[in-house]
């Protein structure tokens, strides 16, 4: 029994979407995780929507599949405590050697609570209220309309803005 093309590229965009988290890892790297790949995924996604349009959505589901797969590894990589070249995560805050002889790296400083604290502190103040005994509001309405709205005819004249 032959299968036709269509219903292939159907099945095997499926089998990739379905088992995506199964795909060897050097797989995904090199598919979803580089560039080339990316762009190849891109293209063939573009190649089967013009070929036909339910094969077009069902490799497009297969290459997004591929893509949160290796954001996926990518994540639990840095959570288990390994970057891409496998050295443990708290390798990183230890500074680099010496490129030139005497080379000299500033010492690192962590910022202090006034720098990002945004809760109250004994320096800060409190986060009580205090109630003022006179209002500060100093807002005062325009003198474009008058306060009494059966003037307003009166006013309009009187401005030169409108005529009876």
């Amino acid at each position: 029994m032959k299968v036709p093309p269509t219903l292939a590229a159907i099945l095997v965009a499926a089998a990739v979407f379905l088992f995506s988290a199964a795909i060897p890892d050097i797989v995904v790297r090199l598919t979803a995780g580089s560039i080339v790949g990316s762009f190849g995924l891109l293209l063939l996604t573009l190649a089967s929507l013009r070929y036909d349009l339910v094969v077009g959505v069902a490799v497009f589901l297969a290459s997004a599949s591929l893509f949160l797969e290796s954001r996926r590894r990518t994540i639990d990589r840095v959570v288990s405590g390994t970057t891409n070249q496998g050295a443990p995560v708290k390798e990183l805050v230890v500074p680099a050697r010496d490129i030139v002889p005497g080379e000299v790296h500033p010492s690192r400083q962590d910022a202090e609570i006034l720098d990002h604290g945004y809760e109250p502190t004994e320096e800060t103040g409190s986060n009580t209220f205090e109630a003022v005994g006179e209002s500060q509001d100093e807002k005062h309405p325009l003198d474009t309309v008058p306060p009494e709205p059966e003037r307003v005819s009166e006013f309009f004249q009187a401005k030169g803005l409108a005529s009876i």
